[in-house]
């Protein structure tokens, strides 16, 4: 991300970076005031949309601001004129139909966050192209002029941007339950089952909570010395003291403890 924000025209770094790190959709960017910035509390409410009086989920909501973006939110307050926080050329709200996907891909170009590269002879009324995923010199076939790469780039969308929050959140470890409140998702499973597999490390990170003090007891068992379990004779009915229940005690579970009709069960610690 900070090499597509550099890449970005300056006038358009705070508008983007605003995107990535609130997650607000493009009408509520645009219909973005000054008034709903409020800095020395550090939040963003987020009270409508380019086209209506409430954003699309017909709620409003406060989203803290984070240290990156507080620089970004300053420079776009100080430089503006008007009463939207990043309006059009006019001081009027950015139209609808912008098409700020351009601005986001000639960005990615720039950085060079590219799927491959696609080769094309500059001779006049040459039309050969070629695609690769490496920008190394080449040269045309048929007039032997160098021909000139130019990066691929996925057709990325700029709502695409609010997954890209969302990504970056759960792969950064963020509680889900905060994520949801921030995205303002509506139904918790579109937070998780849409996002939580991007984070691989995530449930490795939640399964590791379940602590019973398991490695000194693997420590003792697994390394040390091997002694065989004594086999309980069929004939012989086991007691409160016999050998079976010195043995569940010595690998820390609890006395056994006696059922009904004569069946036992254990207690784990």
């Amino acid at each position: 991300m900070p090499l597509v924000i550099r890449a970005l025209p300056s006038h358009w770094r705070s508008f983007f970076t605003a995107a990535i790190f609130l997650g607000l959709r493009k009408g509520e960017l645009i219909a973005l005031r000054k008034g709903d910035v409020d800095l020395e509390a550090r939040l963003v409410h987020v009270q409508r949309s380019h086209d209506r009086d409430t954003t699309k989920g017909g709620s409003s909501a406060s989203i803290p601001i984070s240290k990156e973006l507080e620089p970004f939110l300053r420079s776009a307050l100080a430089t503006t004129t008007s009463d939207y926080v990043f309006p059009g050329p006019d001081g009027d709200p950015l139209s609808r139909h912008s098409k700020l996907e351009h601005i986001l891909r000639a960005a990615l170009r720039r950085a060079e966050i590219v799927t491959g590269y696609r080769h094309r002879c500059r001779a006049k009324g040459c039309k050969h192209a070629e695609t690769h995923l490496d920008a190394s010199l080449r040269h045309c076939p048929t007039h032997d002029h160098k021909l000139w790469p130019a990066g691929i780039v996925r057709p990325i969308r700029f709502h695409d941007l609010r997954h890209t929050t969302a990504s970056l959140f759960m792969m950064s470890g963020a509680n889900p339950a905060a994520v949801q409140k921030i995205m303002r998702h509506s139904d918790p499973r579109i937070t998780t089952e849409t996002y939580g597999h991007l984070s691989p490390g995530y449930l490795r990170t939640e399964i590791d909570r379940l602590d019973v003090g398991a490695a000194p007891l693997a420590a003792s068992l697994l390394l040390g010395p091997r002694k065989a379990f004594p086999e309980a004779s069929p004939a012989t009915p086991e007691t409160p003291d016999s050998p079976a229940n010195s043995l569940a005690r010595h690998v820390r579970f609890e006395r056994t403890t006696f059922g009904f009709g004569g069946q036992h069960s254990i207690q784990l610690s």
